[in-house]
């Protein structure tokens, strides 16, 4: 039997102002469980702001996709603003493909994330 390889590395940490979260690799249905519970850690975290990193993001899915919209509304519920910082790559292109660019606010990088805050 061949042994289960993670696809995805997945940090999450406090900030001064709120949350940040850094993903890198493969986001697809193996990763959404974990992915939507950070998220919601986050939404309930202090702060004012949730930064999440895509960046590093090689590939993600609809599955993926789907829990990052959820988890949006669910952050932006919760009073707090959501960066996902992408300047280019899959998820950047899979954003533009369904026509969610103007969902999030996108930033090229972690300090236009900060700074937009």
């Amino acid at each position: 039997m061949v042994g289960v390889h993670m696809a995805y590395t997945l940090e999450h940490d406090p900030i001064d102002s709120g949350h940040l979260i850094s993903i890198t690799g493969e986001l697809d249905i193996a990763a959404t469980p974990e992915l939507s519970t950070v998220l919601l850690i986050a939404a309930g975290s202090p702060g004012s702001l949730v930064v999440l990193d895509l960046a590093g993001v090689e590939f993600i899915d609809s599955t993926a996709l789907g829990t990052l919209l959820k988890a949006g509304n669910e952050i932006e519920s919760a009073g707090k603003k959501l960066r996902v910082v992408c300047a280019g790559g899959p998820v950047r292109r899979l954003l533009e493909m369904t026509n969610l660019t103007n969902r999030f606010q996108l930033c090229p990088t972690r300090d236009d994330a900060f700074a937009a805050a």
